[in-house]
């Protein structure tokens, strides 16, 4: 007799220190677009950062919504985010909450790392200020979670690009 199924963890443990930090999702880009950098330069960038065990990397393929918006700011050369360090605090389960979500870790605490296209032309420029602003600034924003009360509330870091001055400037969002 075969053991019974394991639920589907949807917020998995992560990398764990020194490890590499697991890619939950990867859309397919356009020609044009690429990413700045992988899981794996995320990964190492992060290697000594709190949370790097617990964190989730996805890649998708557009930082805003609608799609037209999001290629209007690319085709013009517009400000955009590259990348957003996000954390959600535990939430409460209601009585009608789905099964498959309680069991698959919806309603847990979760770190997630998520990371959006350039266009190829630039993914050189974006991914060198990533390397050495952006992520330097994540794993900072990852420390400073460690201060009392932190863990309560929903937190982001919205890392935007602006392919026109070449530049990258961190955007910080704390909810209550």
């Amino acid at each position: 007799m075969a053991a019974p199924a394991q639920p589907k963890q949807l917020f998995g443990e992560g990398g764990g220190k020194g490890g590499m930090i697991p890619t939950r999702s990867k859309s397919k880009l356009p020609k044009v677009l690429s990413y700045p950098l992988g899981a794996e330069a995320i990964s190492e960038a992060l290697a000594d950062a709190p949370h790097l065990g617990e964190l989730s990397l996805s890649f998708y393929d557009q930082a805003v919504w609608p799609s037209t918006e999001f290629n209007r700011l690319v085709r013009k050369g517009l400000p955009y985010r590259i990348l957003s360090a996000a954390f959600m605090p535990p939430r409460k389960v209601s009585r009608s909450a789905p099964t498959t979500l309680v069991e698959g870790g919806w309603y847990q605490a979760h770190w997630s790392i998520t990371v959006y296209p350039v266009l190829r032309e630039l993914r050189h420029a974006a991914g060198q200020l990533l390397r050495g602003q952006g992520l330097p600034a994540v794993a900072e924003w990852l420390r400073s979670s460690e201060r009392a009360g932190w863990d309560t509330r929903q937190h982001r870091l919205d890392l935007v690009f602006s392919p026109a001055e070449g530049t990258l400037s961190a955007a910080r969002e704390d909810s209550m």
